[in-house]
């Protein structure tokens, strides 16, 4: 049996040494196999080539990467089966000491179980109130959260501080004569009731047992193992105990240690910059001992620098010379001699390995090899990414995709940008790419079902289920499309499901229970009216229907669910329950297989864990959080691909790839921030060999860079989107800018540094950050070298042109004197239309910014959708005008008062109660006002229509009073809408029948719409109609009418005001009325969506808003007769 070692700075290189020792026979090397039977061709040094070889690795990406490079080498990969540390010595461990378990007692995921009993039977002494305070919330979930915590505290003891918890089964403190701390005492306490109880373990680890045994008979050990092997590869995370113990092993079994080692020298003594500071400080005299290393080194590989000498501590320890080839090696890059570096990435490479900044003086100029390129967002990397992988494809030879490795901070919040840049790009430009290494929650089913197990767990709110009706898992498991799951959502939301499943959790009327019942009424009855106290609501009838019965199976599920949440129960029990509900709702989907298949066996996992356990009653909020750590250790580890591989960084330490880019390293982003909890004792203690995650997270940025080949990419938000103030990208970016200008400018070296940018295409100079616009079709983005969005150069060409080459296509947003003109011609005249709907002129004198993007570009934004309230309707009267509205179109259509009443009462928008009778009555007693005020007589028998140079306008059939004169009621304050498609309305009849003036009522106004002159009136509109459909113009009709009803209508009471004062207050008005006034109140008109797609967050000149609108809406106001009715107007 040996131990043997190996150092390479070459990962390649260390993995074919691995690969080669996996052809040779057990002891082939050593000559330890004749006296045990082998075969003759195993004495000669060859080896079964099927036989399962075990290698220990850092994760299981670089397993799959040794795997894809031996099936290379060999066609395919049968023998090498990667394994983790704990698990491989816990097998080795069951196959010599008799009686333990297939699972490790210690595992944080069972032993929690024995802890949530332990800590319920915590004895009343002082030193143990300080945990008992923190167990007092009700509920299960306290309990559990913090035998999380202590399962994997005592798993971290357990392999960096065994000697305390020796000392702990002794009766004694773990470091002196007094404990570390307050949280000792009890933590002492539950260490030595847990191994009293734990199955199969008395008074000693098994790691004990099995470590005094290899000291007293390793001919045991040996008989047991047979002729196994093992071999450890990479950058291990093993504490040295650990490291000790395989050691051990090797004088029983083949042990081999494949070690990364970045330098060829010694460097265990090197320093990072804040030590080096303190040295040259206090110890000028051997400071220069340090001076031309890189400090780089230094600063991010104190992880790498501690596994090494733990690695030489295993050498010296057991006796052994390690096989160092890279340590003759002159050079790292294959050459026997040095030679000058190809470039930046080289020369830093170069510096490491070397432990000397020497090559730096043959690197002429900063070779692009190491770029850092800033953006405002991370959608703008990842066009920047796409953009600098087209040129690597272009400039690289022969680069293949699975040569590229992006490395994210943050690959959940990188991965939406990255698939939405990547998969929207043409076909010629189009890069393969696989994302990996993701929480469990970015595949769909396992976020519908842990959505739906918290929606059972909590009163059910409406954004929550309308969010989960939208899951992709969810559509395809209730077998709906993206219209029809938008359609029940309306229904619900008609429905009134507001909050709570049912009247036990929520509002009797306002429940998803209740709203299910009214669509359920109305698909039988097809209208609306009242069943009892329920009022039908139609929606779901006739084929229809089918849309709703698909819903009913998860209803159905998610009232299961919830019954079983109303008190605690076993674990066995809760996962019964979620494993049939999962089955209910998500059993038959295929596309969300995977999902489904990942779920079941993170239950089958989860109930695993408590086999053996003491059974502890969970209430939902701990079952919910025991579900999701489950989920959490089942996800999928990051894997290389043959496509451009995106995962986390750190998911494959030192692997090799051609080009390296470092995805969203923002500063806050990386490193990572890494907190334990407070009651783990390492932090008062700290060894040599603790793992601290800023450190670890350091390690990882310098393996990514030195896995770099050819080219090392860095990008980072550099920019705030909103008002373009710069960031700061992360720590260790600016060391590493700060780095290479000191090497490639030595004058800068030990002045302040501050983070050096240029404006992309800029990038001649010393090392800096690459800052690039904010937009891909901004022209800077086409200058120098140009850019592979060839779907951006007519805008980038457009936006090159000088402002006043442009004013045609802009119109009034630049040129009002043009805008005002009253011959202008519209830019692109459109088709006229032969018939004209009188509500299409509404639509474009009322909203003229939709209907330019609508008319000239083709655009229909979407009406944003508030999402569904889930509050209850609670009486407010400014709430429910629509209801009046409703209720005014009805009383004028002639129904009872009386029965709207009783309908109203019982409706989903009122109140629940005798508020909501009381709602009701208000309603109707509100439109009953309207309504007498307006005096209607009779509906008009045929539509309006008029003819007008060949322009055919129609209308529907209005009210008539009794003098046959159209009437108009709104139960809304007087506004830009109702007044223009009044005035339309009024004119059009004038037009085609003559008559008296039409009237339109409002709560606050009386108008009078005399329209004097019809055609005049109606030619303006249709002119104007043209004019905004054509160009975009600032008109904002709800400012400009502000503006003029608060000149037009005397101020109350007190001393008239000045001429001068009235314009300013009337100005003042309506720029509130445009931009808000900051305290709440009606969304200002440029906040509506498509104002904001036309001006682009910029703010108009409230004098030409109000000019154009004085041209294009004073013929409205010159037609009409205002008349106050007493309220107050706005």
């Amino acid at each position: 049996m040996a131990l043997r070692i190996r150092f390479d700075h070459r990962f390649d290189r260390l993995a074919d040494a691995l690969l080669d020792s996996l052809d040779e026979a057990p002891d082939a090397a050593c000559g330890h196999g004749a006296d045990r039977g082998e075969t003759t061709g195993e004495r000669e040094g060859t080896a079964d080539p099927l036989a399962e070889r075990t290698v220990i690795v850092p994760s299981v990406g670089v397993g799959r990467w040794l795997q894809r490079r031996d099936a290379e080498q060999h066609g395919i990969s049968t023998r090498l089966q990667p394994e983790f540390a704990g698990r491989w010595l816990w097998r080795t461990m069951r196959a010599t000491l008799r009686g333990l378990p297939e699972r490790s007692p210690f595992e944080p995921a069972r032993v929690r179980w024995l802890l949530m009993q332990l800590l319920d039977e915590l004895p009343q002494r002082p030193e143990f109130a300080l945990v008992r305070k923190r167990l007092r919330e009700e509920g299960s979930l306290a309990r559990l959260a913090l035998a999380d915590g202590l399962a994997a505290c005592f798993d971290r003891y357990l392999a960096y501080r065994r000697d305390w918890l020796a000392r702990w089964q002794r009766g004694q403190w773990a470091g002196s004569e007094r404990p570390l701390g307050a949280h000792e005492p009890w933590q002492r306490w539950l260490w030595q009731r847990l191994l009293e109880r734990l199955p199969d373990v008395r008074d000693e680890h098994p790691y004990d047992q099995f470590a005094r045994l290899l000291a007293a008979d390793d001919g045991l050990v040996r008989r047991a193992l047979g002729a196994s092997r093992v071999a450890l590869f990479g950058r291990l995370d093993l504490s040295p105990e650990q490291f000790a113990l395989f050691g051990q092993l090797s004088a029983s079994i083949d042990v081999s240690l494949f070690a990364p080692d970045p330098c060829r020298e010694l460097w265990t003594d090197m320093l990072d910059s804040r030590s080096l500071a303190a040295i040259r400080e206090q110890r000028p005299d051997v400071a220069w001992l340090y001076e031309g290393e890189p400090s780089l080194l230094g600063n991010w590989g104190r992880a790498q620098r501690d596994f090494v000498a733990q690695v030489l501590s295993l050498e010296e320890r057991f006796g052994v010379q390690a096989d160092a080839p890279g340590r003759d090696e002159a050079w790292p890059f294959g050459d026997d001699v040095q030679a000058a570096p190809a470039g930046t990435l080289q020369a830093l490479q170069a510096a490491v390995f070397l432990r000397s900044d020497e090559p730096w003086r043959g690197l002429a100029r900063d070779d692009g090899s190491i770029a850092v390129l800033g953006a405002h967002g991370a959608v703008r990397q990842a066009e920047i990414l796409h953009e600098r992988l087209l040129e690597c494809f272009e400039t690289l030879p022969r680069l293949a995709p699975s040569e590229v490795v992006v490395y994210c901070a943050d690959v959940e919040a990188a991965a939406a940008a990255i698939e939405g840049v990547f998969d929207s790009q043409p076909e010629g430009r189009r890069i393969p790419f696989a994302i990996s290494g993701r929480a469990p929650r970015a595949d769909p089913l396992v976020a519908a079902v842990q959505q739906l197990l918290a929606m059972a767990l909590r009163p059910l709110a409406a954004p929550e289920l309308d969010a989960w009706m939208r899951n992709p898992a969810v559509m395809e498991a209730l077998a709906l499309d993206a219209p029809e799951v938008e359609l029940l959502a309306r229904w619900f939301e008609a429905a009134g499901a507001r909050r709570g499943l049912d009247e036990e959790d929520g509002s009797p009327k306002h429940s998803l229970r209740a709203a299910i019942d009214r669509l359920l009424a109305g698909a039988a009855l097809g209208a609306q009216q009242a069943v009892g106290d329920v009022l039908a609501v139609p929606g779901a009838q006739g084929t229809r229907a089918r849309i709703l019965d698909a819903w009913l199976p998860a209803g159905d599920a998610l009232a299961t669910l919830h019954a079983a949440a109303r008190s605690p129960r076993p674990l066995a029990d809760w996962c019964a329950a979620l494993g049939d509900a999962l089955e209910a709702v998500f059993g038959e989907v295929r596309e969300h297989a995977p999902g489904l298949q990942r779920t079941r066996d993170a239950l089958s996992d989860l109930l695993a864990s408590a086999a053996g356990m003491p059974a502890a009653a969970l209430d939902g909020a701990a079952f919910e959080h025991a579900f999701a750590d489950a989920l959490a250790h089942g996800a999928s580890a990051a894997m290389p691909s043959g496509a451009v591989t995106v995962c986390p960084l750190g998911s494959l330490p030192g692997v090799p790839f051609r080009v390296v880019c470092l995805f969203g390293m923002d500063e806050g982003a990386f490193p990572r921030k890494g907190a334990r909890d407070e009651f783990d004792l390492m932090r008062r203690a700290p060894r040599f060999g603790d793992r601290l995650a800023r450190i670890d997270d350091r390690g990882l940025f310098l393996d990514a860079v030195l896995a770099a080949r050819d080219r090392l990419l860095v990008l980072c938000r550099s920019r705030n989107a909103r008002d373009d103030t710069p960031l700061n990208p992360s720590p260790l970016v600016d060391e590493l800018l700060a780095y290479l200008s000191a090497r490639l400018d030595p004058a800068a070296a030990g002045a302040a540094f501050e983070t050096p940018r240029r404006r992309h295409p800029d990038s001649a100079g010393a090392p800096a950050l690459i800052e690039y616009p904010l937009h891909p079709f901004s022209a800077r983005s086409f200058a120098a070298d140009g850019s592979y969005a060839q779907e951006w150069l007519a805008a980038a060409r457009e936006l090159a042109r000088p402002l006043p080459a442009r004013a045609p296509a802009i119109g009034a947003l630049v040129d009002l004197e043009a805008a005002c003109a009253a011959d202008r011609p519209a830019v692109v005249a459109p088709p006229q239309a032969a018939t004209i709907a009188v509500e299409a002129l509404r639509d474009a004198l009322a909203d003229p910014p939709a209907s330019w993007l609508r008319e000239a570009l083709g655009v229909r934004l979407l009406r944003e959708r508030p999402p569904p309230d889930d509050t209850e309707p609670l009486w407010i009267a400014g709430d429910d005008r629509a209801l009046v509205q409703s209720c005014v179109d009805r009383l004028l259509a002639g129904e009872d008062a009386r029965r709207l009443a009783e309908e109203f009462a019982i409706a989903p928008p009122t109140a629940a109660g005798e508020p909501g009778r009381s709602q009701a009555e208000s309603i109707v007693r509100r439109a009953r006002a309207l309504v007498d005020a307006a005096k209607p007589v009779i509906r008009a028998a045929a539509p309006v229509v008029a003819t007008l140079d060949d322009v055919r306008i129609v209308a529907a059939a209005p009210m008539l009073g009794a003098d046959d004169a159209p009437v108009f009621v709104t139960a809304f304050p007087l506004g830009a809408h109702a007044l223009i498609d009044a005035w339309l309305r009024a004119a059009l009849w004038r037009e085609a029948r003559g008559g008296a003036p039409a009237r339109l009522l409002s709560p606050d106004w009386l108008v009078e719409l005399h329209c004097s002159d019809p055609q005049r009136s109606l030619r303006h509109a249709l002119a104007w109609a043209r004019r905004i459909g054509s160009e975009p113009l600032a008109l904002f009709p709800r400012g400009w009418l502000r503006y003029a009803l608060t000149l037009a209508v005397p101020p109350r009471g007190g001393a008239p005001r000045s001429p001068e004062a009235r314009e300013a207050a009337a100005r003042e008005r309506a720029r509130a009325t445009l931009v808000g006034t900051g305290f709440g109140g009606p969304a200002p008109e440029l906040a509506r969506p498509a104002a904001v797609a036309l001006l682009r967050d910029a703010e108009p000149d409230v004098e030409a808003v109000l000019a154009l609108g004085e041209r294009v809406y004073r013929p409205i106001l010159d037609d009409i007769v205002l008349q106050s009715r007493g309220e107050e107007q706005g």
